[in-house]
């Protein structure tokens, strides 16, 4: 293991904030890997965790570049040596950086004593079913739903619901819109069962129980929030970020997130739920990703929750556009023990966020490419958008070729860039495929 110092080529961290500390970031991927360059701006070290290579999903086998970590931890199914070796590296907090690493982290704060949410409620955020029986328990708002690794069960439950004729069908665990299916009859979800159960989900896991729920109609929304206990042990919720979620008529592929200035009605009443809803799944400390679907006549309601950074996520043309993102304001909030306080104005641009929808299989042109992110609004992007990149369908967020940021001053900028992307995507972005 390499325990080496660390050069560190990020402006001079802040000297008002706790220093000295080591931090293990468990599956870095996704947005966790842009983790460690904030910590280390913030004079902290950094340690990840991983499984080891052929016991990770394929969507992240690779995704560990070595270099800035002061070391690399191979996790082989031991909690005991895992925590031992941490600890004799002395670190001091551990975070997750991607979906798969929550159960892991929660373990690991646990046996290292350092903040962390209760392992032995870790199933209320990642099992989807799990999460509503939850919320129902707390008196919240939430989709009934039933978990079950039997399709009889699943088509009574169906039945037994009354004025509900409409369904959705997923993994029980897994994330990025991976295996949703809705279903409109019987036919639909016995075909979604076929599909999906006891089949392996993007997030590693097997779809031994699948979850079904009442099918949610109304607007959609994103709510990012960081989460710390003060000494006292009570959990402070401070809600960062909250985006109106546009997806594709009549499926659930992500089209357009908009920030939403925080001062607006509909935001408070999404910040009020949402902080309930962090307290009912036992989030205490961290980030967490929550999607809640504003319901005409019932209100919010969540649709699901992630303990963990949003994924598919640009921070740094984040903070370029409202001076912070979601990973700094999770760093913010280890090293010096509370949420950041933000300023009710933010965002101080208009801010949106476009996935890219490919229609068929195909690669990058080039010149198209160019176009694309030179376009006046384009901030950054996540995503490999490289010139004959290869592409594949778009069915969820996972396959989607990336997520550009767009910011500026005047929101009809974005509409007018946003509408040429789409253009785009029709008159010659993805070539070489089968339309």
């Amino acid at each position: 293991m390499d325990t080496s110092s660390l050069t560190v080529t990020s402006p001079p961290p802040d000297p008002a904030v706790l220093s000295g500390g080591r931090v293990a970031v468990v599956a870095p991927f996704s947005s966790g890997q842009y983790y460690r360059a904030e910590f280390v701006h913030r004079g902290w070290e950094c340690v990840a965790v991983s499984s080891a290579t052929a016991a990770l999903p394929p969507l992240y086998r690779g995704g560990i570049a070595p270099v800035g970590y002061q070391g690399v931890v191979t996790h082989h199914g031991d909690l005991d040596e895992t925590a031992q070796t941490l600890r004799r590296l002395r670190v001091t907090a551990v975070v997750a950086g991607t979906e798969i690493g929550v159960p892991l982290t929660e373990q690991l704060a646990a046996r290292l004593d350092l903040p962390g949410n209760d392992p032995n409620t870790s199933h209320l955020r990642r099992d989807k079913g799990a999460m509503a029986a939850a919320l129902t328990r707390a008196g919240l708002d939430a989709p009934r739903s039933l978990s079950t690794d039997r399709l009889q069960d699943a088509l009574s439950w169906a039945q037994s619901l009354p004025g509900v004729g409409d369904f959705v069908v997923k993994p029980a665990d897994s994330a990025g819109s991976d295996g949703v299916c809705f279903c409109a009859s019987h036919d639909d979800i016995r075909a979604a069962w076929k599909r999906l159960h006891l089949i392996p989900n993007a997030m590693g896991g097997t779809n031994n129980c699948l979850v079904i729920q009442e099918r949610l109609r109304g607007s959609q929304y994103v709510v990012n929030s960081v989460s710390a206990t003060n000494l006292r042990g009570a959990a402070r919720h401070t809600v960062t970020e909250c985006w109106a979620d546009r997806r594709t008529p009549g499926t659930h592929l992500y089209d357009r997130l908009d920030l939403l200035h925080r001062n607006r009605l509909v935001p408070r009443v999404l910040t009020d739920y949402t902080v309930r809803v962090l307290d009912a799944l036992g989030i205490t400390n961290g980030p967490a990703h929550t999607e809640v679907m504003y319901v005409p006549g019932r209100g919010p309601v969540m649709i699901e929750t992630g303990a963990r950074p949003e994924g598919f996520y640009d921070p740094h043309s984040m903070r370029e556009a409202t001076g912070s993102d979601h990973i700094r304001d999770a760093v913010h909030a280890v090293v010096t023990g509370k949420p950041r306080r933000l300023a009710a104005d933010r965002p101080r641009a208009t801010v949106a966020k476009i996935s890219l929808i490919a229609p068929y299989d195909g690669v990058l042109d080039g010149e198209f490419v160019e176009r694309l992110l030179s376009l006046p609004t384009v901030r950054g992007h996540v995503g490999a958008l490289e010139p004959g990149g290869r592409v594949q369908r778009t069915v969820d967020l996972l396959t989607s070729p990336g997520r550009l940021t767009l910011a500026a001053e005047d929101p009809r900028e974005i509409d007018h860039d946003h509408a040429v992307i789409r253009a785009m995507e029709i008159s010659g972005l993805y070539q070489g495929g089968a339309r």
